[in-house]
């Protein structure tokens, strides 16, 4: 179990919650970069018009007004951090939430860093979109769900480290 493995390495993986908050970095708009979509080709690999010319012509869809440089995964950091300093929270790789998934779960009050008991649900979150995904995808408040036995080349990790306030 991964879970395992990151305790070991006094890693964790983040709440939902709080990958959202790192993702959005203070910022309240769709993206950390903001509402428009062509601010995402420094800060995020998505499927667009430079996937679609260098080998990604099958995918279903593109964003043909945006070219990030990248058709598949980009090397970690290449692509602008945000204001908290984190790399690739747009696209990229989906990344796994400790979370499980409850579709309602965020309508039940407002709680600081909730977090959705994995044993609940069968399913567990994932978060930021990826390469092979258009950009509404990777908005920082987008939910996906995936079975925890669930692997594919666009879902990742970003482990965290507890730290004492």
């Amino acid at each position: 179990d991964g879970t395992k493995v990151l305790g070991r390495l006094e890693l964790e993986l983040a709440s939902e919650a709080q990958w959202e908050y790192g993702a959005r970095a203070g910022m309240s708009t769709v993206w950390w970069t903001g509402n428009e979509k062509q601010a995402l080709a420094e800060a995020g690999n998505v499927a667009d018009s430079y996937a679609k010319s260098h080998g990604g012509q099958a995918w279903p869809n593109h964003e043909l007004d945006l070219d990030d440089g990248n058709t598949g995964h980009a090397r970690v950091g290449s692509y602008r951090a945000n204001a908290f300093g984190l790399h690739d929270v747009i696209g990229n790789v989906s990344e796994w939430c400790r979370d499980g998934y409850r579709y309602d779960f965020y309508r039940q009050g407002s709680q600081r860093d909730p977090v959705s008991d994995p044993a609940d649900s069968s399913a567990r979150v994932n978060r930021g979109g990826n390469f092979f995904s258009l950009a509404f995808i990777a908005r920082s408040a987008v939910r996906y769900n995936a079975l925890p036995s669930y692997s594919n080349i666009v879902l990742g990790v970003r482990p965290a480290r507890r730290i004492s306030l």
